[in-house]
């Protein structure tokens, strides 16, 4: 199974226990904050994915670690994720949760691609041409590819 099918898996069932007990916002706020703590290459992920450390003493310490810092839902996460061998799939869980609380307030996200940065007058105009469209507030990302020779390339 692909690792973006098993992520977005885990993302539905932690959207619908956050949904049930209405902390789905700060669970996201969560997550956002330890995926930088547990980056790839990091201290933390390090010693977290260290096979000559025992499962046990890793789970013990990151209880102890975010005991009061971040949600139980999401220390229990982080435990079942350690047990599957899954931790690595933190990035993408948090990208699929963060699409669900997302689709869940109605926003849509949109990607355009220009040959030239857009000024803010382009962006507003923008979002609220594919706001039209769509009936869904949009949250909108850009990048400018100089491949692109005129005009912008919206997905």
């Amino acid at each position: 199974m692909k690792d973006v099918t098993v992520a977005h898996r885990y993302a539905q069932a932690l959207f619908l226990v956050t949904e049930k007990r209405r902390v789905t916002a700060a669970v996201l706020e969560d997550l956002k904050g330890l995926h930088a703590v547990l980056a790839p290459g990091g201290r933390v992920a390090s010693f977290l994915m260290a096979p000559q450390m025992r499962l046990a003493d890793k789970r013990k310490a990151l209880a102890a670690a975010l005991d009061t810092r971040a949600q139980r839902v999401v220390v229990s996460l982080l435990d079942l994720l350690m047990r599957k061998s899954r931790l690595p799939l933190l990035g993408e869980i948090r990208d699929a949760f963060e699409a669900l609380v997302e689709r869940a307030q109605g926003i849509r996200r949109a990607h355009v691609v220009s040959a030239v940065a857009l000024n803010e007058h382009e962006r507003t105009r923008l979002i609220a041409v594919l706001e039209g469209y769509t009936k869904a507030s949009i949250k909108l990302t850009a990048e400018v590819d100089a491949a692109v020779m005129g005009g912008a390339m919206v997905r």
